[in-house]
Parts: C-alpha cells; structure tokens; sequence
C-alpha cells in the first residue's frame, strides 16, 4: 500500500497565518518600544513583565491541551508527560532558564534601540542558531550559507551605526549597550535551541513542552524579579506600572512563540524568511510615523543586505539557482542580436 501524504495547506489558510506572522513580527517591536519609551509616572519593571508572560503561556498551554485531549483526559495527559517523566521534564530546565534570560534581555534592548534596528539586529539568531548548531550538533553548513552570515553581520553592522536621538524614561538611551543585550539574548535563544534539539528527543505537542518549561521558567522569573527588583516590589507592588500598554504589551509577547510553531507547521521557510523580511520593512516604517526615525542610506543598505541574508541562509540552492537563471538569460539576450546579424 502507498503511504498516503499529509493534506497540504490550501493557500488562502497560508496566507492568512503569513499575514499573522507579518503583522505580529511587525508590531511586535513597535509596540515593546513604545512600552518602553512613552512618557508615564509609572514605567513597569522588565523582570515582572517576563514572568507575567510566562504565566500567560502557561495558561494559553492549559486552555489549548484542554481543548485537544478534552477536560476528561486533560489531567492524566498532563501527569503522563510532567510527573511520570521526571527526567524528561528535567531535560527542559536549561531551555527554560536561558528563555528567561533571554526575554529579560529583549525588554532591555528595547529600551535602547529603535524598533526598526531591533527587528534587523536580532536577525543575529540565524548566526547563532548556524555557530550553535555546528558546535552543539556537529551540523555542517553550506559555503553559501557562510556567505550569508557574512553578508548578515556586514547589515547588521550597517544598521548599528544608526544614530538615534530619542530618550528613555529614566535617562538617555544607550544604543550600543541595546545591542549587545539584544545580540546576547539572540545567541541565548540558538543555544537553547540546539539544545533543545540535541537533549529533548521524540516529538511532543507543543502545549506539552511549553508546559514542562513552565514548570522551571516561572519559579526561575520568580527567583530572578525579587533579585533583581525585590526591594522596590516590596515597598510599591509587583505590578507597578501595568496599564493597558503593558498588559497588551505582554500579550503580544506571549504569543509570539505560538504564532512561530504555526508557522513553520503549515508554511514552508521560505515564506516565513518573506514573512520575516516584510515585517521589517513595516517596523520600519512604523518607526518614521510613529517615533520619528530617520533612516539614513547606510541603514537602508543594511536592511537590505540583512534581508538578502535571511532567504539566502534558508534557501541557498534557489537564490543561486535564481541569480544563475537571469544571469543565462542576460547571455542571451545580448547574443541573440549578433544571430539575428549572422542570419
């Protein structure tokens, strides 16, 4: 008997969760500046932000392995893969702990870079993700794709150079420290990653290994917000400066993974490396009408040059085969007058 092939997504529902992709990415990073930067009494604490956002995963995990397994089997499936598996779940401890870091570094990044430069400098997770993988896996990586990286960090350094104005509540903005934190924060997220990948084997649902990291991520953001701000928790409150912003700020955030592993589950690289390459061009844009940024040609290069990296590190056999095929085509298009002459 022939192995029946899984249904493919129909295009409409491809586009539709492409669209998702575009504009979370977009907003995703206009609105954790504005989070930062706006002008309040109150402006809330990052390390209490990350461990809302983590109890906001959890619950999203609950509701949706409810929604799978039913309100019957919710709790057995739940003691299956947590309790009975101790050593699994242990597995997941580093991920979680690096998550943690890693979130903690973003709000503080945001802090200090403009929005259109934070959604092209953390496309540095693809150099981390490749040196991680290489070093972690034992992966090797293409000469094309090393050519990507170095086109990669060629924009990114472009982009970088980037000068900016705006201020901070609390200060002036530091937009070399923003990219270290965010740079940091990119090769924590491809070591958790790749080890991930090379620890925890066998496929789970996704509900079931958010909820394992849970188990260390919340208790970890609870340990590191107390050290880091307990004194001013303890004498004002754990959610000082939660507004509307906030709340949907920390929303967004929650989210964002979700949106991720739909993505690579019913659309192909390629369109999330479009995906990606829009949402940038839309933070940028939302950084000139809402922050007033002004990009400067060297920015623009590097966002394009970042841009050109993404598809060619995904895809490297069809950007070469893409850029051979016009290149034979302008071949012949300059030979075919001289045949035309001959005839």
């Amino acid at each position: 008997q022939e192995k029946q092939e899984p249904p493919k997504t129909d295009a409409r529902t491809k586009f539709w969760i492409l669209s998702w992709i575009v504009v979370h990415n977009a907003c995703f990073t206009l609105i954790m500046r504005y989070s930062r930067i706006r002008d309040v009494d109150e402006m809330f604490l990052p390390s209490v932000a990350v461990f809302v956002t983590e109890l906001l995963k959890l619950t999203i995990c609950f509701t949706m392995l409810m929604y799978e397994e039913g309100p019957e089997k919710f709790v057995s499936t739940l003691r299956a893969y947590t309790v009975a598996q101790p050593l699994d779940t242990l597995k997941v401890c580093v991920p979680a702990m690096l998550y943690v870091v890693q979130n903690t570094l973003f709000y503080v990044a945001a802090s200090h870079l403009e929005a259109a430069i934070f959604a092209i400098v953390s496309q540095t997770k693809i150099f981390a993700a490749a040196m991680c993988s290489v070093f972690l896996l034992g992966k090797t990586i293409a000469p094309p794709q090393w050519v990507a990286i170095v086109i990669l960090f060629c924009g990114v350094s472009l982009v970088q150079s980037q000068k900016s104005s705006a201020a901070v509540v609390g200060g002036l903005q530091n937009p070399l420290f923003g990219v270290v934190c965010l740079v940091i924060g990119c090769f924590i997220s491809g070591l958790a990653g790749a080890y991930t990948e090379k620890i925890v084997k066998g496929r789970v649902s996704i509900w079931i290994r958010n909820t394992q990291m849970a188990i260390f991520s919340i208790p970890a953001c609870l340990l590191s917000m107390f050290a880091q701000d307990g004194t001013f928790i303890m004498e004002n409150r754990m959610l000082y400066g939660f507004d509307a912003v906030v709340w949907f700020t920390v929303f967004w955030y929650g989210i964002g993974g979700i949106s991720v592993a739909f993505c690579l589950k019913y659309a192909d690289i390629v369109s999330k490396d479009f995906a990606t390459s829009v949402a940038i061009i839309l933070s940028t844009l939302g950084s000139i009408f809402f922050f007033n940024f002004t990009p400067t040609p060297i920015f623009l290069i590097g966002a394009i040059l970042v841009m050109f990296a993404i598809f060619m590190y995904s895809s490297p056999d069809l950007v070469i085969s893409t850029i051979c095929f016009q290149r034979r085509n302008r071949v012949g298009e300059e030979k075919s007058p001289m045949i035309e002459e001959g005839v």
